[in-house]
C-alpha cells in the first residue's frame, strides 16, 4: 500500500491536509489531520487483512476537548453522519459508529448534549482494489474521516479554537448561514466527499472526466451540485449525498445556475441533446447546397 499516496487522494478529497504513517510490524497505516497535535486529536488506523480492508478511529489519550466539541455538534449534523454512513454503505461499506456504547443513528439530542463519554468508530469493506489502486482502503478512510469531519463545528472563516490546533473545518449541515462581511453558505467537504464516492466524478450531464482529460493533475476532481439550492435550505440541516447531490463539469454546472431556479441535469441534457440535433440537421442541410458556379474572367489586356 502507498501509503504517501493514498494521503495526498485523502487530502485532495476531503481539501483537508492528511498525512500517513505505515507500521510494517503490525501492518497498519495510520492516516492523521495535520495540525491536530497530538495527544490532543485522533488517527484514522487502517488494516488490510485477507479479504477485509478495517479501518478504525482512535482517540489520542488527552482528546477530552474533542470529545466535548463532538458533545456539542448540533443534532442535524448526527443525522448527517448517519446520511453519510448510508451513501457508503451503498458502495458495500459496512460501520460501526457508537457514542456512549449507543448507534449514532438512535440517539437523541437529549441523550448527547454535553454527555459524550465515548465515541468509537470503525469501517470495513470487502477487499476489491486490484494492484497498486487502494481504493477499498481509500473508500473506508475517505468515510470515516467523513463522520468526524460532520461533528466538528468549525469553518474555514472563523478562528481555529486553540485546542482543536490549526485545521479548518466545514460543517456538514447545508445551508448553515453566518455572517462575515456577507451572508455566505456552509458546504460541506464530507458532503462533497461522499456524493463522488456514490456518483463518480464524471459529469453527469455531459461524461466530461477531468481525470480524463488532465490525468494526475485534476485527479478526482469534479464540482458538486446542490439539486435544492443551498439558499433556499431556510437553515441547517442534513443532506443525501445520494438523492440531493450530482456531480457536474464547471461548464454545465455554470450553465445550471443561468436562471433562478437552477435547471435540473435532465433539462441541461435535454438541451444538448436539442443543439446536437439542430447543429446535425444543419450540417446535413449544408451538404444538400451546391457551390455556387464563380467564374472569374481573366482580365483583358
Amino acid at each position: 500500500m502507498n501509503a504517501n499516496a493514498l494521503a495526498r487522494a485523502l487530502s485532495s478529497a476531503l481539501s483537508l491536509p492528511i498525512t500517513a504513517q505505515s507500521d510494517a510490524r503490525t501492518g497498519t497505516t495510520e492516516f492523521r489531520l495535520q495540525g491536530m497535535s497530538r495527544p490532543h486529536g485522533f488517527s484514522i488506523v487502517v488494516t488490510q487483512m485477507l479479504s477485509r480492508v478495517k479501518a478504525e478511529l482512535q482517540l489520542d489519550r488527552l482528546a477530552a476537548d474533542l470529545l466535548r466539541v463532538i458533545g456539542e455538534a448540533a443534532p442535524e449534523r448526527w443525522l448527517q453522519v448517519a446520511e453519510i454512513a448510508r451513501a457508503y454503505e451503498s458502495l458495500g461499506a459496512q460501520f460501526q459508529i457508537l457514542v456512549n456504547g449507543s448507534s449514532v443513528n438512535v440517539l437523541t439530542s437529549k441523550e448527547l448534549t454535553g454527555n459524550v463519554r465515548t465515541f468509537a468508530c470503525t469501517g470495513s469493506l470487502m477487499r476489491t482494489s486490484v494492484g497498486e489502486s487502494n481504493s477499498d482502503v481509500f473508500m473506508v478512510s475517505e468515510a470515516l474521516f467523513s463522520f468526524i469531519i460532520c461533528l466538528l463545528p468549525l469553518d474555514a472563516d472563523q478562528e481555529t479554537p486553540p485546542e482543536l490546533g490549526s485545521v479548518d473545518f466545514a460543517f456538514a449541515s447545508e445551508g448553515q448561514k453566518y455572517s462575515i462581511l456577507a451572508t455566505k453558505y456552509e458546504r460541506s467537504r464530507a458532503n462533497r466527499a461522499a456524493a463522488i464516492a456514490v456518483h463518480g466524478n464524471s459529469c453527469v450531464v455531459c461524461q466530461f472526466s477531468f481525470d480524463e482529460s488532465y490525468g494526475d493533475l485534476a485527479r478526482g476532481y469534479v464540482e458538486v451540485h446542490h439539486l435544492v439550492p443551498v439558499s433556499s435550505m431556510g437553515g441547517a440541516r442534513p443532506v443525501d449525498p445520494i438523492t440531493e447531490l450530482v456531480p457536474l463539469c464547471a461548464n454545465c454546472h455554470r450553465m445550471a445556475h443561468r436562471r433562478w431556479p437552477p435547471y435540473t441535469p435532465q433539462e441541461l441534457s435535454e438541451a444538448r441533446m436539442q443543439s446536437a440535433s439542430t447543429q446535425k440537421h444543419f450540417q446535413q442541410y449544408l451538404g444538400t447546397v451546391s457551390e455556387p458556379d464563380v467564374r472569374i474572367s481573366p482580365p483583358e489586356s
